[in-house]
């Protein structure tokens, strides 16, 4: 587990990061932002980014669309173990019950 002192700021300065700008832009669940969901998990998969289901008291971030950057260290087990010593994006993609949320992670350049 890491703490909140350990993650950067998303600068949204890819691909996904300007489609994640777009979705924070947009304040209600709208069919838009559903678009922009879709098109951000579509583009994710093609950069090879990971799912998996976590809780909001894990990873700090349970509104769709919110992400944030982590320097993953290399001793990192859990979900996050197969970006040991990388930069890695960490994006909440949807809600479960509670505070269950789909999360998609992934290198970034």
């Amino acid at each position: 587990m890491f703490s909140k002192e350990d993650i950067l700021q998303d600068l949204y300065e890819d691909e996904i990061g300007c489609l994640l700008k777009q979705i924070r832009e947009i304040k209600t669940f709208t069919k838009k932002k559903r678009e922009l969901i879709s098109e951000v998990t579509n583009t994710a998969k093609k950069h090879r980014y990971i799912t998996f289901w976590g809780y909001t008291h894990r990873y700090f971030i349970g509104r769709v669309g919110e992400s944030f950057i982590y320097n993953v260290p290399s001793n990192k087990k859990g979900n996050l173990q197969k970006f040991k010593g990388k930069t890695t994006r960490v994006i909440c993609i949807s809600s479960g019950p509670r505070w269950e949320r789909l999360y998609m992670a992934g290198v970034i350049k």
